[in-house]
């Protein structure tokens, strides 16, 4: 007798689908024939594709949220932890082929709800208003999602055999763009892990400079 079809299960198919062929494979049909049962047994579990991208957001991001997503570990800084749960969630998502499209515009279930609160008690704690301390998880998500996104279509362009050398070679004239030329020869390899991060510290020392603002705490530049 074959199982009775759970979320879960309609979960775990669609991220193999996502996975195997990419977020455009991924249908409500392809999902039923995968799991053998005709597409509106879905409609039991999942209301449509949006419900069903939500929870797969929520599946990929699970392990974020299981490393010291809520809140900060004993003795950590506030601003350190903001940081590190951010690199995990960049870490995680561009791992992961389309995941930065499924995660855009997603929407947490009813059960993330207690981790999502807690997160933002720890940032009205240290002095953010609710709704400011919500913001913060916005831009910082936001930012995360954009350049996961930008480097997966950065590896997409690089496969696709695209030969930017005669562009390349133009930024380097130094006499017809002497800012970029130095830019670019100055610039040691790096690739978007390096970039991001760099973006990161930025974002959080804005978020400590506005919890100084806030607080009468020290600047932290």
């Amino acid at each position: 007798m074959r199982k009775p079809v759970s979320r879960d299960a309609i979960v775990h198919a669609a991220v193999d689908l996502m996975a195997e062929h990419g977020l455009a494979a991924m249908t409500l049909r392809r999902v039923a024939t995968q799991l053998g049962v005709s597409a509106p047994t879905l409609y039991w579990h999942v209301a449509n594709k949006r419900e069903l991208l939500d929870h797969v957001a929520e599946h990929l991001l699970h392990h974020c949220r299981t490393a010291h997503a809520d809140r900060p570990a004993t003795g950590q800084p506030w601003w350190d932890w903001l940081e590190e749960r951010g690199r995990t969630m960049y870490r995680l998502i561009v791992a992961v082929p389309d995941a930065p499209q499924v995660i855009a515009g997603n929407r947490p279930t009813i059960d993330t709800l207690p981790g999502i609160d807690i997160a933002l008690g720890e940032l009205v704690a240290v002095g953010f208003p609710p709704a400011e301390a919500q913001q913060v998880f916005s831009v910082l998500g936001g930012y995360i999602g954009g350049m996961a996104l930008e480097a997966q279509a950065e590896a997409t362009r690089a496969e696709s055999g695209v030969d930017d050398f005669a562009l390349h070679s133009a930024a380097l004239d130094a006499d017809r763009f002497p800012h970029l030329a130095s830019a670019i020869t100055a610039r040691e390899p790096c690739g978007h892990d390096h970039t991001f991060d760099y973006g990161l510290r930025l974002l959080v020392l804005g978020i400590r400079a506005r919890h100084a603002e806030l607080t009468g705490a020290d600047s932290p530049v």
